[in-house]
């Protein structure tokens, strides 16, 4: 994005404290960016898992700026931003075998641990990053307290789309390749988006200033053979095993998926398999909303957001009133964007 284009994002989410350590895990160092007063014992803790082609700061950017209700969600917890391993701005190249899906869901635990987070937690996943929400919370729910899950998928990849993903690799890598020409770093960082936005126009204005930030962390702040790494992660998932999950295992969750998203029938899956009677599981879809919600409906969103933690028992300071039936009040968010209802705005 421009300089001019940050200025009118209008917010920013707080001057709470800041630092970043590096925690020792199973999947070799990791980043976490913590955000918050961890003193005060009123915060819970806000776990954040970034999708690929993101790291911590691209993927929560634009809603941490979307406006006020944003700001208000995140100052209820002390967040901490996990960026996965090689994905942290000025990585190097990670010289083992990349961690699956499963592996990397480990990490929450060894951050738990090294930081003494003792608290019950909410996890905020996007894309590949809500998947390993997902499989941490099946393996550790008494230590969640609620999920976010932002264009969350759970089956393995189709055979349709791994065809097109090791074709894809194939010009991800022509070092690989005897005769193909050496790829410059901005086809490189086109064909890791492609895997986002696929290689057609973005139909709106919003998605076309999101690539074209992207593309410029890609080129100066992050590793792209690492981020590539992740995405062949997630791509090689398996599905996660949710069978034993029911009514009374599985906790409060948030899924969000724009209504014309590739990945909306997915995340409509991924809800049925937490639990068939749906029951704690709400699904918000904004329209016209394409790849990005976060982006393209931040406001939707971070409403939805703070009526979800409202929900389950947080947020109470910010101003929400506990007679607020959620189902009801998930409805009228769809008529933010035309400023219709004027307790949600």
């Amino acid at each position: 994005m421009t300089e001019l284009q940050e200025i009118k994002l209008g917010y920013s989410v707080t001057s709470a404290p800041r630092t970043t350590v590096t925690v020792d895990t199973n999947c070799g160092p990791v980043s976490v960016t913590i955000v918050g007063e961890r003193t005060n014992n009123k915060l819970f803790p806000l776990i954040t898992l970034h999708d690929f082609a993101f790291d911590h700061v691209s993927q929560f950017r634009s809603l941490e700026r979307s406006c006020e209700d944003a700001a208000k969600f995140f100052s209820q917890f002390v967040t901490y931003h996990i960026d996965l391993p090689g994905c942290e701005e000025g990585a190097g190249d990670v010289t083992s075998q990349y961690a699956s899906l499963d592996d990397l869901a480990s990490i929450i635990a060894h951050v738990r641990s090294a930081l003494n987070i003792t608290d019950m937690m909410v996890l905020l996943g996007v894309g590949a990053g809500a998947n390993i929400a997902m499989r941490y919370m099946v393996k550790h729910t008494k230590t969640v307290l609620g999920m976010i899950l932002v264009e969350v998928t759970n089956d393995s990849e189709t055979w349709t789309k791994w065809t097109q993903d090791k074709i894809t690799d194939l010009v991800m890598k022509p070092s690989d390749i005897v005769g193909l020409r050496s790829k410059t770093p901005e086809e490189l960082a086109s064909s890791l988006l492609d895997k986002h936005f696929g290689r057609t126009a973005c139909p709106t204005h919003i998605l076309t200033d999101c690539r074209q930030y992207l593309t410029q962390r890609l080129l100066t702040s992050q590793n792209m053979k690492n981020v590539s790494l992740y995405q062949h992660s997630h791509y090689q998932r398996t599905p996660i095993p949710t069978a034993d999950l029911n009514a009374n295992t599985v906790v409060p969750t948030l899924i969000i998926s724009g209504k014309q998203s590739w990945r909306n029938d997915a995340s409509i899956e991924a809800r049925a398999e937490l639990t068939p009677s749906g029951k704690d599981i709400t699904l918000l879809e904004p329209s016209p909303c394409y790849l990005l919600p976060l982006e393209e409906a931040g406001k939707k969103c971070a409403i939805s957001m703070m009526l979800f933690i409202q929900s389950i028992g947080l947020g109470l300071s910010a101003g929400l009133t506990s007679g607020y039936n959620l189902q009801d009040a998930y409805q009228r968010v769809e008529n933010v964007a035309e400023m219709k209802d004027p307790a949600l705005v």
